[in-house]
């Protein structure tokens, strides 16, 4: 018994790790895309790129913010353990709900791509 709690924390030691590792990576590339982004490239085609990337992003966000918003507050019982962190509880809810609603937004926009030609 006493292994895998010590397996858990090293899980959870690992997620910690990877989480940091994306947000310094995410920072970065943000950072890059920013300073070398010059404006020649807003429109191309007729179409206001820049504009369009932003929007989504904001979106994105956006996203984010309403499902944590919305997520639920229940307690949750796994293998006989109650989990009542409110924050965790919709953390987790947020992304769940993001992820369907990310899932549903892409698989219009190949249905509406495929039939549009």
């Amino acid at each position: 018994m006493m292994t895998n709690v010590i397996l858990a924390e090293v899980m959870l030691w690992l997620m910690y790790a990877a989480l940091a590792v994306a947000l310094v990576v995410t920072g970065l590339s943000v950072a890059k895309t920013l300073r070398n982004r010059s404006k020649d490239e807003d429109v191309v085609n007729g179409v206001p790129q820049a504009r369009i990337a932003w929007t989504v992003a904001a979106a994105f966000v956006a996203c984010l913010a309403v499902t944590f918003l919305l997520g639920s507050t229940d307690p949750l019982k796994t293998n006989g353990v109650t989990f009542a962190d409110s924050f965790w509880l919709k953390t987790t809810d947020m992304f769940i709900y993001t992820t369907l609603i990310l899932t549903v937004g892409c698989l219009a926009g190949v249905i509406v791509s495929r039939f549009r030609n």
